[in-house]
Order: C-alpha cells, then structure tokens, then sequence
C-alpha cells in the first residue's frame, strides 16, 4: 500500500511505500494543501496499481533517486 504523508519539519509530501522488500520513501517539493495531496494520492493509486500488476518501473515514476 502507498501512503502520503507530510514531513513535520517542512510540510512538503512524501509518498512511503514498499517494493520488493524494501521500504521506499520518495520526496516531493509540494506542500501539503488539499490539491497537492489530491494530486499526490492520485500518484499513489497508479503506482500501487503497477506494483500489483508487476509493470512498476522505479526510473520512470523517480528519475533521480538513489534506489532508480
């Protein structure tokens, strides 16, 4: 399950979820208001709906994180 969360030190969203065993966090530089989340949890659904489908590309969704 992918999860939106906000960061209490500076509010900006992050999406928390696990793949192949391992604990993901990934960042985003949006504040937490109504839209952003909305948006945000949109994301979540499509990569929750890859992961189960087994089509989840890392690269393509976070092209500059460490784990791509």
């Amino acid at each position: 399950m992918v999860k939106v969360r906000a960061r209490p030190e500076t509010g900006n969203l992050y999406l928390d979820f696990g793949y192949r065993g391992q604990r993901c966090r990934e960042q985003t530089a949006l504040p937490d208001t109504p839209t952003n989340r909305r948006n945000v949890e949109a994301l979540a659904k499509r990569i929750e709906r890859d992961i189960r489908q087994g089509r989840f590309d890392y690269t393509r969704y976070f092209p500059d994180s460490p784990r791509a």
